[in-house]
């Protein structure tokens, strides 16, 4: 298998752009973003453009739903996941799954230095590893997404036995 870099991933994901709410937006804005965009997550960001949190799928079940607070008043920066871990595009996919595994992330915010240049979703590695490069006929598509689906688990049974 080839090795990948969140560079490479960024390149082919659906959806390129950075996007954010702000703090003071409610839990409904935030949540309408998301659904209309088809995202799982979105960055906080504050009035200088940096990142103070990310509020995410997972978020509104636990401290929304249930909480039983109101989504139409309480604001994102009360509900957010604060202290984002990000990465640098230099980071091979390899890794960025590790990470999210091993710590239980579904994102993870793409920096170079201190610049924000992306958020890859663990679903987006996981369509990088499984994916092909190249389109193939369809009665061959089940056993590349096989070979490549095993692929990804032995590398991740080997770095958690390592």
């Amino acid at each position: 298998m080839p090795t990948y870099t969140v560079s490479d991933l960024m390149r082919h994901k659906a959806t390129q752009e950075i996007i954010a709410v702000d703090p003071l937006a409610t839990v409904l804005e935030a949540a309408q973003v998301m659904s209309t965009r088809g995202i799982g997550a979105v960055l906080i960001r504050n009035s200088r453009g940096a990142v103070d949190g990310i509020f995410t799928e997972r978020d509104v079940l636990k401290r929304i739903v249930a909480e039983k607070r109101d989504p139409a008043t309480t604001r994102v920066a009360d509900v957010m996941s604060g202290n984002v871990r990000h990465v640098p595009p230099s980071t091979t996919v390899e890794q960025a799954l590790q990470l999210m595994v091993t710590h239980r992330y579904r994102h993870l915010l793409v920096q170079d230095g201190a610049t924000v240049v992306g958020l890859i979703s663990i679903r987006d590695v996981m369509t990088l590893l499984i994916e092909p490069e190249m389109a193939m006929a369809p009665e061959g598509r089940f056993g590349h997404m096989r070979s490549r689906t095993e692929e990804a688990v032995r590398m991740l049974q080997g770095k958690k036995g390592g």
